[in-house]
């Protein structure tokens, strides 16, 4: 039995996300300097997505609050690792990202589902 090839099922997410989804940027916050005056820059980074609305049935979960985003992060392009601490800018709008899970089947990250709020 042949095994399943990760690569392609990657580049059909990227297609379908470059497609169907929009141009973005994640803003990573870096802080330089001493703990009594630190100086804070900030970076972004090009990305593409898929910007969705929150299912109403997860709402009543603990973590998912009324106005939280679903967005699906392609990996093409993207230079760094997604990370809580990071922010998405969805047009000029910054969203904190709450949860965010790779789709790694067989060790591969497909593309990234995060969890953002405003």
């Amino acid at each position: 039995m042949a095994a399943f090839d990760y690569d392609k099922a990657r580049a059909t997410a990227e297609r379908l996300i470059a497609k169907f989804g929009q141009k973005g940027s994640l803003l990573r916050i870096r802080s330089a300097g001493p703990d009594y005056d630190p100086v804070q820059t900030s970076e972004e980074f090009a990305c593409s997505f898929v910007d969705l609305e929150q299912s109403q049935v997860h709402v009543a979960d603990t973590q998912v609050q009324r106005g939280d985003r679903t967005v699906y992060l392609s990996t093409e392009g993207l230079s760094i690792t997604p990370t809580l601490a990071d922010k998405v800018l969805i047009g000029d709008v910054e969203h904190s990202i709450v949860d965010l899970q790779p789709l790694s089947p067989g060790g591969m990250v497909v593309f990234w589902q995060l969890q953002v709020r405003r």
